[in-house]
């Protein structure tokens, strides 16, 4: 494991996959610690003895924990490599630690296998004083199309309330994530389309408002969340007052136009999720067509045909750069849910549905998405 940290953040990075194995918030002399680490994972925070993961299942699997990049996100049929791809999977070298303008400290990586071609660099930046992560990913070089997202994993045990910058509509795939309840069961009508999460159908009739979870007992459901047009500044925020945080994801929505919410509340029942992987909340932010894979997201869809990318083009003379980042706050006494987030040049605003307001330290021009 590589440590990275300042005064705000701690992040232990591991390189097998590039998984954020931990990460820590320092706000007020408080420790934060959002971001979920499966439990058949050794050492610290796990809840019992950890189970064997096949070899077969990949690095992504063995090693999940809190925040990763994947390219191509989810099914990998480009013929090269593993679901999630290189980027999930490989090895990450670090090329060098340097502080950026203004202060902190920027670790930079590059994945031993190639993308499509190109080469893939990631940066982590810590800055003085922020409880927020800063990534970059640039592919520099390369052919084609790609898609890819972040994977961010949050605990809402004691449950949480979601929340998000404004979206179009929200979709269920074609086939559910369990469908043999010899092996799980996923509890969504698959497919479906929804308005918003305050009534999603479920397979057994009736409807679930997924605002607030862990939602349906013993299941494993994934749904898409598609950004509305018109603003810059793509928001997730999970608050989580039995967890004591506000867990706050930032992006750029004409890069990466989709919320992927993955559902895993005991649903699994074999290793190594053995019906213990629970109160999980995946909040991916992507441009994939679903979790269908590379080729369903370079050909024409029905996202693409309703005017939203699911892939983004390589510059084979040049590079291209995905920006995402992620925080987290303590959760203030009697918040219920957050209605607004909004960016300047030195920090994020978030609203409650109250109306109080709380600032967390932030580099506004890191998304370009300043008001």
């Amino acid at each position: 494991m590589i440590t990275i940290e300042t005064d705000g953040a701690r992040v232990l990075f591991n390189p097998e996959g590039g998984h954020l194995d931990l990460v820590e918030f320092v706000v007020d002399g408080v420790t934060l610690r959002p971001m979920h680490r499966a439990h058949w994972r050794t050492g610290e925070h796990n809840d019992g003895v950890p189970e064997a993961v096949d070899a077969e299942a990949g690095i992504t699997l063995k090693s999940l924990a809190g925040d990763f990049f994947c390219a191509p996100f989810a099914e990998n049929d480009t013929g090269d490599g593993p679901y999630h791809g290189w980027p999930a999977n490989g090895m990450w070298d670090l090329v060098g630690q340097h502080e950026p303008e203004g202060g902190g400290v920027t670790a930079r990586f590059l994945l031993r296998n190639r993308v499509l071609g190109a080469q893939l660099f990631k940066e982590i930046t810590l800055r003085p004083g922020h409880p927020v992560v800063y990534q970059t990913h640039r592919f520099v070089g390369g052919e084609g199309a790609i898609s890819a997202g972040h994977h961010p994993m949050v605990r809402v045990d004691g449950g949480a309330r979601l929340s998000f910058s404004a979206k179009a509509f929200g979709a269920t795939p074609a086939t559910p994530l369990e469908s043999d309840p010899a092996r799980g069961r996923s509890a969504l009508v698959y497919p479906q389309e929804f308005a918003d999460l305050s009534a999603v159908k479920l397979a057994s009739g009736g409807t679930v408002d997924l605002r607030s979870l862990p939602g349906p007992d013993a299941s494993e459901d994934f749904l898409l969340l598609a950004e509305a047009p018109g603003h810059r500044l793509g928001w997730s925020a999970v608050l989580a007052p039995a967890g004591g945080f506000i867990y706050l994801g930032l992006r750029d929505p004409r890069v990466l136009p989709f919320t992927l919410l993955w559902l895993s509340n005991g649903g699994r029942d074999y290793a190594p999720f053995s019906g213990r992987h629970k109160s999980v909340l995946g909040v991916e932010e992507a441009c994939s067509f679903f979790i269908d894979g590379y080729r369903a997201s370079i050909a024409p869809n029905t996202l693409t045909a309703r005017g939203y990318p699911t892939a983004l083009a390589l510059v084979p003379d040049g590079e291209r750069a995905i920006h995402f980042a992620f925080g987290a706050i303590p959760a203030p006494a009697g918040w219920r849910e957050v209605t607004d987030v909004s960016a300047n040049a030195t920090a994020v605003t978030l609203t409650d549905c109250g109306g109080e307001s709380r600032q967390m330290p932030f580099r506004g021009d890191f998304l370009g998405a300043m008001e």
